[in-house]
């Protein structure tokens, strides 16, 4: 037993930033929300790799969209009015459409347009934590992975519930989804949903690489206010204070 859990735990550890992303850079690259993911090289370190599968794979969520979103539009088709129908209703059906193709083409098109705005984030991270080795700082980054797992696993649980119970409902009244209302349902909270989870990720990394840098000030201003930081982190490490992120 303690080995299977230990097999197990094993899968929870990471020692590498992009590492600790890879739950979340899996989905996203699932989703068309970036065209890149991690790899690992034959040394063990991992990188994130661009690939053109990634950035047709966007193309082919814009297309998806576009032909499910207008599809719909014409066919007077959605999941509120599968319960009923009036005028109102249509009006805020066709706005829920045209919202939901504005927010698709603005989301897709930043995910080619601000790729490199993210890999210079997600470099930055990279060129932090570089530094904060040579001064003898260690990044959790196993807990960062956890955090990207969690907040997955929490976003995924409450839209699968969400799904299950309206198409319940529509199963309930005799009523079968068309292809194109399901992936319109489906893609417009799903994707915005792992945008957020995107969003949250960095977030985390970006305020726990904070708190580490806040941690080594703090440590100058106690022991060498007048030293370089690098020093008084040596000096903490050397009295048993080692930080971690």
């Amino acid at each position: 037993m303690s080995t299977a859990l230990r097999r197990v735990r094993k899968y929870f550890i990471s020692s590498q930033v992009y590492e600790a992303l890879r739950p979340l850079f899996f989905l996203t690259f699932l989703y068309g929300l970036t065209p890149f993911h991690v790899v690992r090289r034959k040394m063990g370190e991992s990188y994130l790799k661009m690939s053109c599968f990634g950035v047709f794979n966007i193309f082919i969520y814009i297309c998806l969209c576009g032909f499910c979103y207008i599809s719909s539009l014409r066919q007077g088709e959605s999941i509120v009015g599968y319960f009923f129908r009036t005028e109102i209703s249509t009006v805020g059906d066709r706005l829920q459409i045209f919202n939901g193709l504005i927010a698709g083409a603005v989301i897709y098109t930043s995910a080619i347009l601000k790729r490199c705005k993210l890999l210079g984030t997600l470099t930055i991270l990279h060129s932090l934590d570089t530094n904060f080795s040579n001064i003898g700082v260690r990044v959790k980054y196993s807990r960062i992975f956890r955090y990207s797992i969690l907040v997955l696993v929490f976003k995924l649980l409450i839209l699968g519930v969400y799904f299950v119970g309206v198409f319940r409902l529509l199963v309930s009244l005799d009523v079968t989804p068309s292809f194109c209302v399901c992936m319109t349902f489906f893609l417009q909270h799903s994707v915005v949903s792992i945008a957020i989870c995107l969003f949250c990720v960095i977030a985390f990394s970006f305020e726990r690489r904070l708190s580490i840098i806040n941690q080594v000030s703090v440590c100058a201003g106690k022991y060498l206010p007048a030293n370089s930081r690098r020093q008084t982190a040596w000096l903490c490490c050397s009295q048993g204070n080692r930080l971690h992120l």
